[in-house]
């Protein structure tokens, strides 16, 4: 079973909500993850600081215009980060052929000098 960070179920929460759900629709998607009460606690933090907010009818959510300013966010520093991540990557992979060229090098100058 993967793990969600407070971050990504706050996300969840807020990117469900932008399509108006209510809080079953919204628990359906984290319910192997989080027990009702934790979901509650979760849904009247960002109630608390204006991130989502009941409708007229107080049975759907919605992001208000301030999460979805934490989704954009949210959504540049994970893309910011997932390109450092690739970058790095291949620059990793880059060294680890140089060592592996290093080794090889190493290893025939080995045999080299045992004959």
């Amino acid at each position: 079973m993967e793990s969600f960070s407070k971050q990504d179920v706050t996300v969840i929460i807020l990117k469900t909500a932008y399509k108006k759900r209510d809080y079953e629709q919204i628990y359906s998607k984290l319910q192997t993850h989080l027990t009702m009460s934790q979901f509650m606690k979760f849904i009247f933090e960002l109630m608390k600081y204006d991130l989502l907010k009941l409708t007229g009818s107080q049975v759907h959510y919605v992001i208000t215009p301030k999460g979805m300013q934490y989704l954009q966010i949210y959504d540049e520093l994970t893309s910011q980060m997932r390109s450092e991540f690739a970058r790095n990557s291949i620059i990793f992979e880059r060294c680890n052929r140089v060592f592996k060229l290093a080794s090889f090098f190493r290893k025939k100058n080995e045999i080299l000098e045992n004959i």
